[in-house]
């Protein structure tokens, strides 16, 4: 396995948790004899929402290599479910974190080369801070997966996986993305709406900062082959109610 070099925290525990889990991290690490890891600013995702840290977990196997560990922690689900440590077959990636679903993504496209349930201690108020971040300390002192729990099957890893059109991520700017099969021509027009009932009048463009402002913009993007949906130099959906988990109806007008 390639010696690990730092952390990356995929969260929705954006405030003072993040600084814990951080800690946590550092002091297990020394406990274990070891520098403390380098950990990476945080990578926030949408509060509870699954399929949006699957994407983000998703894409940041996509920017970080195998030196990297990914440790994704998000209240997401009502009831508690396993806390598992795994490594992909292809480029041998490490992830840390609930079975939730949000490694669904990630194992789906990469594989599972070995994964395991860490040691249950039973209920503790902040998983992330009490079992997570302590396990990765650990691991960054150079300790095996194997060590950390228990075989754990790749068939029981849940998988949350994005439908069809269905909003993954919405950028600070507006700009909402999602799986598009199939493409239309450059300029043609478009009408997109959505379950909620928010309904735009767009074009098909291959890049969308060419467009008049205020403009409607479906174009290809740039995060896994993705499409997204934006409005020229304006807030695009942030003040519309379209959100994450929403699908997306793409007619020619």
């Amino acid at each position: 396995m390639t010696p690990l070099e730092r952390v990356l925290i995929i969260s929705d525990c954006t405030d003072i948790a993040f600084a814990e889990m951080r800690g946590a991290i550092y002091a297990a690490a020394r406990q274990a004899g070891s520098p403390a890891p380098r950990v990476e600013p945080l990578v926030p995702v949408r509060p509870f929402s699954v399929l949006n840290a699957g994407f983000v977990l998703r894409l940041m196997a996509e920017s970080y290599g195998s030196e990297t560990l990914l440790m994704f922690i998000m209240n997401s689900i009502p009831e508690r479910t396993e806390r598992i440590v795994g490594r992909t077959k292809d480029r041998g990636l490490v992830f840390e974190g609930t079975n939730t679903g949000a490694a669904g993504w990630l194992v789906d496209e990469f594989g599972v080369a070995e994964c395991h349930e860490l040691h249950d201690p039973g209920f503790v108020p902040f998983g992330g801070k009490f079992v997570h971040a302590p396990a990765v300390g650990r691991l960054m002192a150079g300790a095996e997966l194997s060590t950390l729990g228990s075989p754990f099957p790749e068939t029981s890893i849940r998988r949350v996986l994005p439908a069809e059109r269905q909003i993954v991520h919405i950028d600070n700017f507006g700009n909402a993305k999602f799986r598009l099969t199939g493409a239309f021509e450059p300029g043609q027009r478009l009408r997109v709406t959505t379950g909620t009932g928010f309904t735009v009048d767009a074009v098909y463009g291959r890049r969308m900062m060419a467009h008049p402002d205020g403009t409607w913009v479906v174009y290809p993007g740039s995060s896994l082959d993705l499409h997204e949906l934006g409005q020229v130099r304006r807030p695009g959906l942030l003040a519309t109610g379209v959100s994450v988990g929403d699908v997306l109806d793409i007619a020619t007008a």
